[in-house]
């Protein structure tokens, strides 16, 4: 049988294979495990099922730094107009696309609103790589028309179903994640037009950590003109949300 017309099972069990030999799938896991309780959390509120949460393994390998050709951008590869139907700011001082924690949630509340047009997660999952437009809305829809789909989306939902499959016993499959902290801290709010590592300063904080809390700060500073809630390592923990002062004229 020739690839390109693989029974759906050979073809998850191919990638799923692929995934548990390629040498950046340790990295990417730890990546997860960083995320993992906010991704599950968010699928969980919202009654999603947990699998999804390995998703991003195949849109970005959980990077919020990811940019797509297309112009898709962060974790879950979503496209500025998605992200702004959703509530994310994308301009040009935020990207909220890359905003692990807002874009997480946007994420599901996308997903959830697929699954209730489509009423089937394959043809939910075929419609977050491709529009509901172009995979159809009935049940079943992406395995009957899989076919007549382009090959990226053809082969979009196998592969998300093998990240599921090697991502929820990663042991199984021979790759080791290690131990990875989860993702915690608190916020400040600190005045437009602040750079980053102005605010790492005063608080005596890492400012490469402040710069990989806040990727949706894409140019390291605040927006100009309005308060920002700028996020901080949690340790120490002086009551969070405290209003760094503006900085003297």
């Amino acid at each position: 049988m020739r690839r390109g017309h693989e029974d759906p099972a050979t073809e998850v069990d191919r990638w799923a294979v692929h995934l548990a030999t390629d040498p950046e799938s340790g990295t990417a896991l730890r990546r997860y495990a960083r995320y993992r309780a906010l991704i599950e959390g968010a699928l969980a509120a919202r009654g999603l099922p947990r699998d999804l949460a390995f998703l991003p393994w195949v849109e970005s390998e959980w990077k919020n730094e990811a940019t797509s050709r297309a112009g898709a951008a962060g974790m879950w590869q979503l496209m500025p107009a998605t992200a702004r139907a959703y509530g994310l700011e994308v301009s040009a001082y935020v990207d909220e696309r890359r905003d692990p924690v807002r874009a997480t949630n946007a994420a599901a509340r996308h997903l959830s609103d697929l699954y209730r047009e489509t009423h089937d997660w394959h043809t939910a999952l075929a419609a977050y790589n491709a529009g509901v437009g172009r995979t159809g809305r009935a049940r079943g829809a992406f395995w009957s028309r899989r076919w007549t789909l382009p090959a990226e989306t053809r082969a979009y939902v196998p592969h998300v179903l093998a990240a599921a499959r090697v991502g929820r016993a990663p042991r199984g499959w021979g790759l080791d994640a290690g131990e990875t902290l989860p993702l915690r801290f608190r916020e400040v709010w600190v005045p437009g037009g602040i750079a980053l590592d102005s605010v790492a300063h005063r608080l005596g904080a890492d400012p490469s950590a402040l710069r990989d809390l806040n990727p949706h700060l894409t140019r390291g500073i605040t927006p100009p003109g309005r308060r920002w809630p700028v996020r901080v390592p949690a340790q120490p923990s002086p009551p969070s949300r405290t209003l760094l002062p503006a900085p003297a004229p």
